[in-house]
């Protein structure tokens, strides 16, 4: 989840999908204020944002409400005004992961944090996990794939079991600026459905059948998105599901895969770095090469 509206709206829908496959899933929700109107920024500093965001829609996909929040209009909390459907998510068996405090600010500020600033934002996204759930949260996944070794020494010491930070190819421990960390990266290792749709097809058949051939032996992550597959692309998701379950494809939550690939003697550690991706304005962090 990006967004309040995101968030309350997408979310059931998403919910009530799974439940039709008997899908358990990892969901990821910031634990602060919604201040997406402080992306139109992003217009000026990030070369490829306004045709990216062009092509799904943009007051479809976020809203005009949504788009002032931050800016004209206060931005509610995310996590704090739906306490009770993130206990739902939990209930139903699903897993609930942090995705930092304000999406938008980590995004845009997170690679030039310092140490106290970083550990700032994630206690304080922590407070208000322990607040709703009243259990410590186990896993994180950085806004806009934006991460610093800061962070990354943060999850290590207070015991998360992983982290989805990066875009890469398999789970890995990572290194970053020669310090390697302990705590497992699960990243994401297919496109985002705001990275294709609009370039390989528009129809909900076209690019399932798009994603399916993208699929490869071992884990395949897919990031999905409240305000996109929550909403007007829900029948992309329903037909990738149908077609990858017909196929005898299975669906894990992020936790588990965590869980069984830590432990694996050919889980490598693996440099992270910032990079750019077709179809992504601005960086985002990567996997690297294998570090010996």
């Amino acid at each position: 989840m990006d967004s309040h509206v995101g968030m309350r709206q997408g979310t059931p829908v998403l919910l009530s999908l799974f439940r039709k496959y008997n899908i358990n899933a990892s969901f990821f929700v910031p634990m602060g204020k919604d201040d997406t109107g402080w992306t139109v920024k992003r217009v000026f500093t990030r070369k490829g944002f306004l045709k990216n965001q062009g092509r799904i829609g943009i007051l479809d996909t976020w809203g005009l409400k949504t788009l002032m929040y931050g800016i004209l209009l206060p931005g509610p909390e995310i996590a704090g005004k739906n306490k009770d459907l993130l206990r739902v998510i939990v209930q139903e068996g699903h897993e609930a992961g942090i995705h930092g405090l304000d999406h938008v600010y980590w995004h845009d500020h997170i690679k030039h944090l310092n140490k106290e600033k970083t550990e700032s934002i994630l206690g304080k996204a922590i407070d208000t996990y322990r607040a709703v759930l009243g259990t410590a949260p186990l896993s994180f996944a950085a806004p806009g794939w934006m991460i610093n070794r800061h962070a990354l020494a943060f999850f290590e010491s207070h015991g998360f079991a992983y982290t989805s930070d990066t875009r890469g190819r398999q789970p890995f421990f990572p290194v970053m600026e020669g310090t390697r960390f302990k705590v497992l990266q699960v990243p994401t290792t297919l496109p985002t459905l705001d990275e294709v749709v609009g370039v390989v097809g528009t129809d909900p058949a076209s690019l399932a059948e798009y994603y399916f051939n993208l699929l490869e032996e071992g884990v395949n992550i897919l990031t999905i998105h409240t305000q996109l597959e929550g909403n007007k692309w829900t029948g992309f998701l329903d037909a990738l599901i149908q077609r990858t379950l017909s196929e005898g494809y299975t669906f894990r939550r992020l936790i588990d895969i965590a869980i069984h690939s830590k432990d694996k003697a050919e889980t490598p550690f693996c440099g992270i770095s910032y990079g750019h991706m077709e179809g992504r304005a601005g960086e985002v962090t990567l996997q690297g090469a294998i570090s010996e």
